[in-house]
């Protein structure tokens, strides 16, 4: 009998992998890309701070060659100089805020149809200034120790002072109107014209008229000082009317505002 061939044994089979390194790996690979953003996000960090850095260099640089100067003029044209002649007795000082308008409405189709109105506004501070004339009549008259003087009119000091610095300016067309500009520039230009006429108005002069009947009472007081007519026997009470005041032409009315001489100066 032959013997029969030897027979080689057959391979096992790989075993296969489970789970648990198919997790490991994963794991690893999350790992692995945590990592990698970290560094990423480090870098870009870095790199932004760094180019930010640098813009702020190159964009400051300009500013490092140049120079920056501001500079005002002021040019003087005199037009007029005129002299008060040493005329004037200055009484008071008002400062206010005025506001003026001007409104342009314009109509069409014989007043039919309305086009709209533009409306502009000015508000500013100005300042007001009242004096009399020294050289205009005056009355003193005595009674007694009192002494009664009628002052000459109260008038304003042109042109009022204009604070600029406080000014607003407001300019609104109407619906069909589109002369904002021309409107507020015409009112611009009549602004210290119609700040005059304020100055005199009968409402103004009232406002003042008080302060400066004191102002008045008070020059006569220290004329009368220096003139020694305050000593026993003479002047101790001034009365003071103005020119345009009704009681101006009644002696025997003293209503006006007093001042005694032995008072202290008003402030």
């Amino acid at each position: 009998m032959m013997p029969e061939p030897a027979t080689s044994p057959e391979p096992k089979p790989a075993a296969s992998k489970g789970p648990g390194c198919l997790m490991t790996f994963a794991l690893t690979g999350l790992a692995a890309l945590l990592i990698a953003g970290v560094i990423a996000w480090k870098f870009f960090d870095a790199s932004l701070g760094f180019a930010k850095q640098g813009w702020s260099f190159f964009s400051g640089l300009p500013e490092k060659f140049q120079t920056h100067r501001i500079t005002e003029t002021f040019l003087e044209s005199i037009t007029r100089i005129d002299s008060t002649d040493g005329d004037v007795l200055e009484l008071a000082t008002m400062e206010t805020m005025e506001t003026i308008t001007k409104f342009d409405m314009k109509m069409a189709l014989n007043d039919l149809l309305y086009l709209g109105t533009t409306e502009s506004e000015i508000r500013t501070p100005v300042v007001y200034r009242f004096h009399l004339k020294l050289s205009d009549d005056w009355r003193l008259t005595t009674n007694g120790n009192v002494l009664r003087v009628v002052a000459p009119v109260i008038r304003p000091s042109l042109p009022p002072a204009i604070r600029t610095e406080g000014m607003e300016k407001h300019s609104e067309s109407g619906w069909l109107r589109f002369n904002a500009a021309e409107n507020l520039a015409a009112l611009e230009k009549n602004l210290t014209p119609t700040l005059e006429k304020r100055a005199g108005s009968p409402a103004k002069i009232k406002q003042v008229r008080e302060i400066c009947r004191k102002s008045v009472a008070e020059f006569v007081r220290k004329w009368l000082l220096r003139e020694e007519q305050w000593r026993e026997g003479g002047i101790t009470t001034i009365v003071v009317v103005f020119a345009d005041e009704p009681e101006a032409g009644a002696p025997e009315k003293v209503e006006a505002a007093t001042i005694h001489l032995h008072e202290p100066p008003l402030p």
